[in-house]
């Protein structure tokens, strides 16, 4: 379980084991993160930079805590792109950077970083975009109705599994 709020526990495929610092990033993009745990990448090899293959584990949800998709809902399947390269949407692609090999972050993501390029399931669309109707929906709801409500964003907890 990882917490989504004051009290509140969310189902997440990710380990019970997070450490919560309390070090806040601020991204000049309305982007921000934290490092729920530490990655234990040592080498260069071992933190995301421009280029890099990654895998990660996902759970995304609103920013009230609602649940819309996770990569253990998709049989544990990684989402694998490359950073840099317009597969992931923009917000992942910019929180995910300087991360560690086994690090889990919780990245807030602004809609306007998030879903602008569609929800399609032949692969034009950066991910991680969920499988079903439901969750589809519950992302075009944000998107098209409360895109300039202030504080709605996504929130994705990543788990860093691999890197090449």
């Amino acid at each position: 379980m990882i917490s989504a709020g004051v009290g509140e526990k969310i189902s997440s495929p990710l380990p019970n084991d997070v450490d919560s610092p309390a070090v806040i990033v601020r991204l000049d993009s309305g982007v921000t993160y934290r490092d729920l745990k530490e990655g234990e990448g040592k080498g260069e090899g071992e933190v995301v930079t421009e280029g890099k293959r990654v895998n990660i584990q996902w759970v995304l949800k609103r920013s009230n805590g609602y649940s819309i998709d996770s990569s253990s809902n998709n049989d544990g399947v990684p989402f694998i792109f490359i950073q840099q390269q317009q597969r992931a949407i923009a917000g992942l692609d910019e929180g995910i950077r300087g991360m560690k090999l086994g690090g889990i972050r919780r990245i807030v993501i602004p809609p306007s970083l998030a879903y602008t390029d569609g929800l399609n399931d032949d692969g034009t669309s950066p991910g991680p975009v969920p499988t079903g109707f439901g969750p589809k929906q519950r992302i075009r709801r944000v998107m098209e109705n409360r895109m300039d409500v202030p504080d709605e964003s996504f929130l994705l907890d990543v788990k860093l599994t691999r890197i090449q």
